[in-house]
């Protein structure tokens, strides 16, 4: 499953992409990308709602989170689907799996010595590891999905 996020709902890319879900955005100035298997197009803009496509979200939530929400539901997304910590918020790329040697001096120092796991964007080289903020923040996505 695949998103292409209507530019103003970047932040809700972002939780799609904190999810493992493939999530670009960009601009829908007038016409709609091409539908494609498996795409769906996410956006706000209520002038929208009358195109008749099933690949088209338009939603109605003003925030990122209830967006999510939105967008879980909708798409009746269950946890199985779920693949947290695989995706660069910022690049979308998939991230891939670090060796903890390798991040010494690349990481603040704590972290090196309270984490076992890494993983580092390939595209930004920017690196993640499961800090304790996780457990909240997938917490709160799985609420979404009762």
């Amino acid at each position: 499953m695949r998103f292409i996020v209507d530019l103003p709902l970047a932040g809700l890319a972002k939780w799609l992409r904190f999810c493992g879900f493939d999530a670009t955005v960009q601009r829908f100035p007038g016409r709609l990308p091409a539908a494609a298997p498996g795409v769906y197009l996410l956006t706000r803009q209520q002038t929208l709602d009358r195109t008749e496509r099933a690949d088209l979200l338009v939603l109605t939530a003003p925030d990122s989170e209830r967006q999510l929400e939105e967008v879980l539901r909708r798409l009746q997304i269950t946890r199985g689907l779920l693949q947290f910590l695989s995706r660069c918020g910022q690049c979308n790329e998939i991230l891939v799996s670090l060796p903890r040697d390798q991040v010494l001096g690349l990481v603040p120092e704590h972290v090196f010595h309270t984490q076992e796991q890494f993983h580092q964007c390939p595209k930004c080289r920017q690196i993640f590891w499961p800090g304790s903020h996780l457990p909240g923040i997938i917490s709160k996505v799985l609420a979404k999905l009762a």
